[in-house]
């Protein structure tokens, strides 16, 4: 007996999982052994054989074997888990896995998912429960019991989602379970791309939509989530039970880290922590994507910065992020940018001298510099950016914050000035018109009796091109203003400030990390004065 199956789209795809379950079923020792899916099929006048090639059945069948491993580990530490298998398909995990009794399993998907589910697979434990909706809608949800650990599995789902609504859902979970783990497979972002030439997704209708290239990056976006393991799948041990064609494809996928990677299992653990809402617009709001390029930083392989304080902020924070448009390849010129500051600032600090650290946002520079004893440290922000430092940063004796405007002409008035000045501003002086910026390092030239200024300006043309280019400005509605040419022409606006160092990214060791095309564009364009000066670091003394 055969039954017309109608679905389309999304939805239609899990038929290939089906049919290359079916195939490893029959196998004399199979991988996987779902006898339930060579039943089902059967059942089905479907021709699926041409549907999903040698590699996708390979993929497919130790991406099943490798979750129920997983699945397994952990209902044996949580007999009494919740588990919600998302996206479940016509999938028979919650019936191949030996479920302690204390496990309540939901399988969720679309309402014709369900229906057909459900007449396939009539009889059912007590423990287990069908859910049908969108696995993006919140309402499902409510039907979930909470204060139980719980698992979340996804097999087949991110990369079908969009970005946003992948990123919300995981949001959604760990804010209402508050304690657990989640296991899901992912694709990489060029995988996307060449889903488009894909024989099967071509006849579905689906298309990809979501790749995940650095998993710690999820980290960030999802507060309280973790990466536990991340895994590939052409080299598991079940592919030696596999065919010859199949163990040939999983060594060409195998040859390069690109394709290896191009699927992989990712497991997060997640505990749910109380996150500080934040509505920041304008120049503010930069300093949220300052912090968040840092956080990245930080979760890559390598970090330049190493600062694991912005990462600890942003986990902290209820914000969207992702309004920036930034992601790891922007990390790398805000990390250069902070760690010069830093070398310079280790170098010219003193004991008993003042920091003045000028628009300071969430940096956590007090922490990296690590100030010698004796030293009176400022934080200078808005009143609202210094509110959320306060819940974010720990109090030091020697560490105070100031929540004023920078060019307030009171600001100094309760800082001693009988002592040498170390001020150091980063990402400021080109939200500053021309003559506010003079303004300030005349008040701060006049108000202590020497000392070093520290920091970073744009050319003319680097602010132009940064108001119309940079995302963290054009997506938090800033606007810069003072472009600074020729850095000597302070020397004459600020009697007794002298330039003792001009400082170009183009000149930074840490672009020997970056590829051989980029580097060489990167140093080459050191040579010219235009471009050199489009961002750097000015130091001077007075």
């Amino acid at each position: 007996m055969t039954e017309q199956i109608q679905l389309t789209g999304v939805q239609a795809t899990l038929l290939g999982p089906l049919y290359a379950r079916a195939v490893d079923s029959r196998r004399p020792d199979p991988v996987l052994g779902d006898e339930s899916a060579d039943r089902l099929l059967n059942r089905f006048g479907s021709d699926l054989s041409a549907k999903l090639s040698v590699g996708d059945r390979m993929t497919v069948i130790l991406r099943a074997k490798e979750l129920d491993d997983w699945v397994a580990d952990y209902l044996a530490e949580h007999p009494d888990a919740v588990v919600l298998h998302l996206a479940c398909g016509l999938d028979s995990r919650a019936f191949r896995l030996d479920l302690p009794a204390g496990v309540n399993w939901y399988d969720v998907d679309m309402p014709n998912v369900i229906e057909l589910r459900d007449q396939l697979y009539p009889d059912t434990p007590e423990n287990y429960r069908t859910i049908a909706s969108s696995v993006t809608e919140p309402e499902w949800l409510d039907e979930i019991p909470t204060g139980r650990p719980t698992l979340v599995v996804a097999e087949g789902l991110t990369m079908y989602l969009t970005e946003a609504d992948g990123v919300a859902l995981l949001r959604r979970l760990v804010e209402r379970f508050q304690v657990g783990e989640m296991m899901f497979d992912a694709v990489l972002p060029y995988t996307v791309r060449l889903a488009g030439y894909s024989r099967f997704l071509a006849r579905t209708g689906a298309e990809f939509h979501w790749g995940i290239g650095n998993p710690h990056t999820l980290e960030l976006r999802v507060p309280g989530l973790r990466l536990q393991r991340e895994q590939t799948l052409v080299d598991r041990p079940g592919l030696a039970k596999m065919t010859a064609g199949e163990r040939a494809a999983a060594k060409i996928m195998n040859s390069t880290r690109s394709m290896r990677n191009a699927l992989r299992l990712l497991r997060y653990s997640f505990v749910h922590r109380p996150v500080e809402k934040v509505e920041l617009t304008g120049s503010q709001a930069t300093m949220l994507a300052t912090v968040y390029l840092r956080a990245l930083d930080n979760r890559s392989d390598d970090p330049m910065l190493g600062d694991r304080w912005a990462e600890e902020a942003v986990q902290r924070i209820d914000f969207d992020f992702d309004k920036f448009k930034m992601g790891a390849r922007n990390a790398g010129s805000v990390a250069i940018r902070a760690k010069a500051l830093d070398r310079w600032a280790e170098e010219a600090i003193r004991p008993e001298m003042t920091v003045l650290h000028l628009g300071c946002g969430l940096d956590s520079r007090f922490e990296r510099v690590d100030p010698p004893a004796g030293v009176e440290w400022y934080d200078i922000d808005q009143p609202d950016v210094i509110d959320l430092r306060k819940r974010l940063f720990p109090e030091s004796p020697h560490r105070h914050t100031i929540a004023s405007s920078v060019t307030a002409p009171d600001l100094l008035d309760d800082i001693p000035g009988d002592r040498p000045v170390l001020m150091i501003a980063e990402g400021l002086t080109m939200y500053l018109s021309e003559s506010d910026g003079i303004a300030l390092l005349r008040r701060i030239t006049e108000h202590f009796p020497s000392g070093e200024l520290l920091f970073d300006a744009f050319s003319c043309l680097g602010v132009r091109v940064s108001n119309r280019f940079n995302p963290a400005v054009v997506q938090a509605g800033a606007h810069l203003e003072w472009g600074i040419d020729d850095p000597r022409s302070l020397e004459t606006a600020v009697p007794g400030l002298r330039l003792i160092d001009e400082w170009s990214f183009t000149d930074a060791p840490e672009l020997d990390r970056y590829p051989m095309p980029v580097r060489a564009a990167l140093h080459a364009s050191g040579h010219f004065t235009p471009l050199r000066r489009l961002g750097r670091m000015l130091r001077y003394r007075f």
